[in-house]
């Protein structure tokens, strides 16, 4: 005769991985948060390298930031499309670019008005403003890169 204490345990929800209990399309934003941070580090890589060698080669400092910015857009575009997200949204590549861009640019009046509020207002230090700013604008261009661009095609 069989008791209760000696069947074979069933596995209660807490006992899955987390992964497994997330819904798909939680893992998959999730696994494309990670994606996207690895793309963003190589895209300001390229962005960094090349505003220091424009600065090196005699490029004023707002063309050198101009020359890495969209370098840099360049990269992380790419990353995207290939490599970070599973879906896209708009059909034809020169206006999902130029949605692209137009989103970095966003980020980056973004982070002038955070780091003017944070600097300016606040009195915090330049360095750890930039820190706070890019944390911030990181989370803002995926998000919204994210629902405009890398969401999939509604219907």
């Amino acid at each position: 005769m069989s008791t209760l204490l000696s069947e074979t345990p069933v596995p209660m929800a807490d006992d899955a991985p987390p992964a497994a209990s997330m819904p798909q399309a939680a893992r998959r934003t999730a696994r494309e948060f990670v994606r996207y941070f690895v793309a963003s580090g190589g895209a300001l890589g390229v962005d960094f390298g090349l505003y220091r060698l424009s600065l090196g080669l005699g490029l004023a400092y707002p063309l050198a930031a101009l020359v890495g910015f969209c370098a840099g857009a360049v990269v992380a575009y790419l990353a995207s499309i290939a490599w970070v997200f599973e879906a896209r949204s708009v059909r034809r590549a020169g206006v999902e670019f130029g949605i692209f861009v137009a989103i970095g640019v966003a980020g980056l009046a973004l982070t002038e008005a955070l780091l003017w509020l944070q600097i300016e207002r606040f009195g915090l230090p330049p360095l750890w403003s930039k820190v706070g700013a890019a944390g911030v604008v990181f989370v803002f261009n995926f998000v919204v890169r994210k629902t405009m661009l890398f969401r999939g095609r509604a219907g």
